[in-house]
């Protein structure tokens, strides 16, 4: 009951002091989670990792809730049922997104769900005295699956890694690795996923132009004076500049080479990990990693 009620008193609060009443009833929410206000958690276990965020409109009232690092959970997520929705490390859920876990509903590291979409652990409705079916099963999403906008997910379906399906698709049965979907149970086409190209080698040359990019579409949309001097950006921010270079020394570093560390702030794009340091410009520049290169960078775990 006191369970509940923090629950429900969370709702009208926006962090970090929903987070921390979230807390006193034993959720394990991790360090600088977001959770917006309006947003309604009912559940016996709620686990949140670092640098998650949870928007405005959520609605969830199932037996276990968990999200992991790095990942997001769009506006006006709905998910109800009596059993539990775990989502991974570094997952987006986009909004007005609908997810039945009247069994367990899973998703892997690095999984999608666009916005709209629908997945459900159960179908009944018509009396089965008359002879119609139920069904009831689990659905589960492997490392980097993607279901894009409008798609509905049926029960007992597992998409396989690195698996898409394409939009609004209705996927009914499994999918096996690596494979791109589209269309309806009656002509569902299942093709290779050939729109993985090859992976970049040369991440340096690739940094250095993605660094170029950001300070060319900061000065286009907000209208700040950055600029780059012989691969080095220099970003003006009040009375302070900083620095961000490709395997150099600066503010915020690009590490090109996987397993590498700095002491600073880093990203490094090899292996996707980044330094727990927290600043608005490292935030404003991961925003923008991830926006326009799908690139979602988890803190070092020390």
């Amino acid at each position: 009951m006191i369970r509940t009620i923090l629950q429900v008193i969370a709702f009208f609060f926006p962090s970090p002091f929903n987070v921390w009443l979230h807390r006193l009833y034993g959720a394990r929410i991790g360090k600088r989670v977001r959770i917006h206000p309006g947003v309604m958690i009912i559940a016996r276990e709620f686990a949140v990792g670092d640098v998650a965020k949870i928007r405005f409109g959520t609605m969830v009232n199932i037996r276990s809730f968990k999200v992991g690092r790095k990942s997001l959970i769009g506006y006006f997520l709905i998910a109800k049922g009596i059993s539990n929705l775990h989502i991974g490390d570094a997952c987006v859920i986009g909004p007005k997104t609908i997810i039945n876990c009247d069994c367990p509903v899973t998703l892997g590291y690095y999984c999608g769900i666009g916005p709209g979409s629908s997945l459900f652990t159960h179908g009944s409705l018509l009396p089965v005295t008359e002879g119609y079916k139920t069904t009831f099963g689990p659905i589960e999403m492997k490392d980097k699956s993607w279901v894009t906008l409008r798609c509905t997910v049926g029960p007992n379906v597992t998409i396989g890694e690195r698996s898409i399906a394409m939009p609004g698709t209705v996927l009914l049965e499994s999918i096996a690795p690596g494979r791109m979907v589209s269309g309806d149970p009656a002509k569902l086409t299942n093709i290779p996923n050939i729109t993985l190209g090859k992976k970049i080698t040369d991440l340096e040359n690739f940094a250095a132009k993605m660094l170029t990019a950001y300070c060319e579409w900061s000065n286009e949309n907000f209208d700040t004076q950055w600029e780059m001097k012989s691969g080095v950006l220099y970003i003006k921010k009040r009375w302070r500049t900083y620095t961000i270079s490709v395997n150099g020394e600066s503010s915020i570093v690009l590490l090109t080479r996987s397993g590498e560390t700095r002491k600073g702030m880093y990203f490094n794009i090899a292996d996707l990990s980044t330094d727990p340091a927290h600043s608005r410009i490292k935030e404003h520049f991961d925003d923008y990693m991830r926006l326009y290169y799908g690139l979602t960078f988890l803190p070092q775990i020390a």
